[in-house]
């Protein structure tokens, strides 16, 4: 059974940035507004409204809000819950988990324990099985490619070719893809594009237009854009901007 520890509040201005840390207990995180970006050693994750999230306990982590956020912190003892993974995940929340999340940000204070706990454990369950969303980029380890990383993930619309950005930082253009291709699964060109995807969706919570958005990611052709973004997510950005807003 779950333990049920706490819920809590989540609300962070844009630009907030809380610096790396751990849980004791695991937590899901409940977004109802904004965009909020959650990195590991080894991946960001991006959570949006509409979506839930859940990171394990011990986790270190760091998290920035890239617009105003709201939403709510479960807290949770994964240890005694075979249901909830060792690893992150974002999914979907559907009608059930919507259901669920909010009767426990509904209940009083004073419910029993064993009730809380109930629901919790079904949370997780339902959670657990949900489909993933494509909201992690998973990120290299290695240094030389990490800068390289953090550089594309600040200057989405740079222009920098390959070779331009290996030379920079001291590796060769082969070596890179090969280092990013055993550390993150990806091409360096897919990372690319999945990073510029992911940065743009905070453009789109914020009303930008489509074309603005495009601009700011680097694409040459807002079609170019729109073809990506449906390929990622299974939507055009139009239809996610009205659905988070």
């Amino acid at each position: 059974m779950a333990i049920f520890v706490h819920i809590e509040a989540l609300s962070h201005v844009r630009q907030h940035e809380t610096p790396w840390h751990s849980h004791s207990a695991g937590q899901f995180y409940w977004l109802t507004r904004g965009i909020f970006v959650i990195e590991t050693e080894q991946a960001q994750w991006t959570l949006t409204s509409g979506s839930l999230g859940w990171f394990p306990e011990k986790l270190a982590h760091k998290a920035r809000a890239l617009s105003t956020v709201q939403g709510y912190i479960f807290r949770v003892n994964s240890m005694d819950n075979m249901a909830l993974h060792n690893k992150p995940k974002i999914c979907r929340i559907d009608f059930f988990i919507q259901a669920i999340l909010q009767k426990l940000t509904s209940l009083a204070v004073d419910y029993p324990t064993e009730y809380l706990a109930h629901l919790t454990e079904l949370l997780a369950y339902e959670a657990m099985r949900t489909a993933e969303l494509s909201l992690c980029l998973p990120l290299p380890a290695d240094r030389r490619a990490r800068h390289i990383a953090d550089e594309l993930l600040e200057e989405p619309a740079s222009q920098k070719s390959q070779a331009a950005l290996a030379n920079k930082w001291g590796v060769s253009i082969r070596t890179l893809s090969r280092l990013f291709m055993e550390q993150t699964g990806l091409s360096f060109s897919q990372w690319r594009q999945q990073a510029k995807l992911l940065t743009s969706l905070q453009w789109i919570d914020a009303g930008l237009a489509i074309s603005e958005v495009s601009a700011l990611c680097g694409y040459a052709t807002v079609s170019a854009y729109i073809k990506a973004f449906r390929e990622r997510f299974r939507e055009t950005p139009r239809q996610f901007q009205v659905k988070v807003n």
